[in-house]
């Protein structure tokens, strides 16, 4: 493929996300999944898709894994000792209950 098409390709990806995930209101996670795939069959012999596929979701796990998987044991253990409770009275006594939606952003 030549560069010029790659880079209308590129291009029209992007696009047919923004429209996805801005018209239609479709989750952006399955914009993106979806507008990476037709892309992938497009641009890419048949045999080698699920190949990159496993081989990309390989790497970005090895490479945030862990990251995501002690995230979540620190959630768990501050839903279970009380401490995210905590942490959200504390910032939304900060903010006054009129700020009550900026607080839980903040909290997280």
């Amino acid at each position: 493929m030549s560069i010029l098409t790659i880079s209308v390709l590129v291009l029209l990806s992007i696009v047919l996300i923004v429209i996805l995930t801005s018209v239609t209101k479709l989750n952006a996670f399955a914009s993106l999944f979806m507008v990476s795939l037709l892309l992938a069959v497009i641009a890419l012999p048949g045999k080698d898709i699920v190949e990159i596929l496993k081989q990309g979701f390989g790497n970005t796990v090895s490479s945030i894994g862990f990251l995501i998987i002690f995230g979540a044991i620190i959630a768990v253990v501050l839903e279970k000792t009380g401490g995210a409770a905590s942490i959200a009275n504390y910032i939304l006594s900060k903010t006054g209950h009129r700020n009550a939606a900026s607080a839980m952003g903040i909290t997280g």
